[in-house]
């Protein structure tokens, strides 16, 4: 079957390329003699996660603990929920998730947390539960968005208090360096990988200081894990895009345009000027995410390989900018990359999966929102 039998709008999957970046992935971590524990929120697909852990990947990265128990149903037993768990519904599913896991071979569960208020119901919740969760403080290295000071007494004493706190193993040191998504050339990308690096590093170096053990020193970002992987210190990478990539990977050079994976196949439904094609696709597939690069255009996709970008969407029309004398008839069907490709995926039941053209699978998409 050839996508010809696909309806539109739908998310294509290319399983070739897919395969392709995953073992890419792999190999860097491997060569950097590094763990790689992937960011699974951008697939939510069981199918990728098997294809990464066989890749030789440790474990997943999540965002959500809705998204821990889809994985952990498809027999992923090493998962870190990377995001404070508070209240009691989430500590009494974060409590059946753990003794779940407790009881698989080499099955763990980890959270992240940047306040003592957080690790001390966690330690009650798991505590009185007769189990154990391993614990991640984060770190802010310049996102500003979660997090402690790097090398900070404050985050010298949440190791601390986590590492004496019943039920909590104190596993190490977490962050999201997206500030350097902001980086407007290779060489400041570069920089601002090293300098959240460096930070990191001097922040268990804080806390070994103190006397707490630190293992851990996790990266988590796509555009900045060839950098990350390599640098002395960090244990660890959480990457997640990579698996598909996009429009915002291929600007900052961490993925070329033969790297992408997934496009939104869409038809071209009228022709309401010379210079516009309106297609199936508006923000309901592509969402409203621009390009994740500074004086980034601010489009909503492109049709792969022209480049011709989708100047406006409402919720179900995509108006694709057309080149003077360009030839699109009605019925004509487009792959759109994405800007950003991890919402794009979340607002699909199930990705069309192709191999040189041909339909041969469809996968659902088993994580889909998962947000509790």
């Amino acid at each position: 079957m050839t996508l010809d039998a696909v309806d539109t709008p739908a998310l294509v999957v290319d399983r070739d390329v897919l395969r392709a970046n995953v073992e890419a992935m792999a190999a860097l971590a491997r060569d950097a003699g590094v763990a790689l524990r992937p960011h699974a929120k951008t697939h939510k697909l069981p199918q990728v996660a098997r294809m990464q852990l066989d890749a030789g990947a440790a474990g997943l990265t999540v965002a959500k603990l809705g998204e821990a128990e889809v994985f952990a149903d498809a027999g992923v037993t090493d998962l870190l929920i990377a995001y404070p768990l508070v209240g009691e519904l989430k500590l009494a599913r974060l409590v059946a998730l753990a003794r779940r896991l407790a009881s698989e071979p080499g099955g763990c569960i980890a959270v992240a947390v940047d306040a003592v208020e957080t690790a001390t119901g966690i330690s009650d919740a798991v505590a009185a539960a007769g189990v154990e969760v391993g614990v991640r403080v984060e770190v802010d290295t310049g996102m500003h968005r979660l997090g402690l000071e790097p090398a900070s007494a404050a985050l010298v004493e949440l190791a601390r208090a986590v590492a004496a706190l019943p039920g909590l193993r104190f596993e190490g040191v977490m962050t999201h360096e997206g500030q350097a998504y902001q980086a407007a050339s290779e060489a400041e990308l570069e920089r601002a990988a090293a300098d959240a690096c460096e930070a990191m590093v001097a922040s268990a170096a804080a806390i070994r200081a103190a006397g707490v053990d630190c293992p851990v020193v996790s990266m988590g970002s796509t555009a900045t894990a060839r950098f990350a992987a390599g640098h002395p210190g960090v244990t660890e990478i959480r990457p997640g895009t990579y698996v598909f990539n996009d429009r915002s990977q291929v600007a900052h050079g961490s993925a070329t345009a033969g790297d992408l994976a997934a496009t939104v196949l869409a038809t071209v439904v009228s022709r309401p000027s010379a210079g516009v094609a309106c297609v199936d696709a508006g923000a309901k597939a592509l969402t409203s995410d621009r390009m994740i690069v500074p004086g980034a255009d601010g489009d909503f996709g492109a049709v792969a390989p022209s480049g011709w970008p989708v100047a406006r969407a409402s919720e179900e029309h995509g108006l694709v900018a057309l080149p003077a004398g360009a030839d699109v008839a009605v019925g004509t069907r487009v792959a759109i990359a994405p800007n950003h490709i991890c919402p794009v995926v979340n607002l699909f039941d199930a990705v069309t999966v192709v191999e040189r053209g041909h339909v041969v699978d469809r996968w659902p998409v088993a994580a889909r929102g998962r947000m509790t």
